[in-house]
């Protein structure tokens, strides 16, 4: 049955707001299609989708994997959207949170090559549990690459050690949150 409106009029679904929900659906199912078998099983999808999925997976760029995905777009609507949403949003919001620590960590490495013992002392105050001798040796070699022009070896070290740093930051403040608690 049809739905009709005050006047009595039939009402039309909006066509482009379907083909936008139709298009954000092929979407996730074009990433459901990248995604490994680890996380394909996470999402708690059903088993004729699933085994749709690992063939449109196993196709190339074709018309005929274009005709799965639609397929599974439909199959997909029978699925728990709003579950399948948040984990892909979850997993993007992780991603984006470490892109965005290691881009903190790039600049404190190119600071502390850059301005030498300032930043150094800077990053003692924020690392107050960091091997000094051994971060300004690492320094020091990072230096030492960049004025001869050598390959990024002593920088790479020196970024490693930073990240490990930050790591330890990290769980040591977990640490110490849990003991307050």
């Amino acid at each position: 049955m049809r739905e009709v409106d005050e006047d009595g009029l039939v009402i039309r679904p909006n066509k482009t707001r379907l083909k936008r929900e139709l298009a954000d659906l092929q979407k996730l199912v074009t990433g459901i299609i990248g995604l490994g078998e680890n996380d394909r099983a996470k999402l708690e999808l059903d088993a004729r989708f699933l085994e749709g999925v690992r063939r449109a997976a196993a196709m190339k760029p074709s018309s005929g994997r274009n005709r799965e995905i639609k397929y599974l777009t439909k199959q997909l609507q029978k699925q728990n959207l709003d579950q399948i949403r948040s984990w892909f949003e979850n997993r993007d919001s992780r991603h984006s949170e470490e892109n965005r620590r290691f881009h903190a960590l790039e600049k404190w490495r190119d600071r502390l090559v850059e301005q030498g013992d300032q930043a150094l002392q800077q990053y003692l105050e924020q690392y107050p549990h960091v091997d000094r001798q051994q971060i300004r040796a690492l320094i020091r070699n990072a230096v030492k690459e960049r004025n001869t022009g050598k390959p990024a070896g002593a920088g790479k070290k020196l970024f490693r050690q930073l990240r490990e740093n930050s790591a330890e930051a990290a769980e040591s403040a977990i640490l110490s949150e849990r003991q307050e608690q």
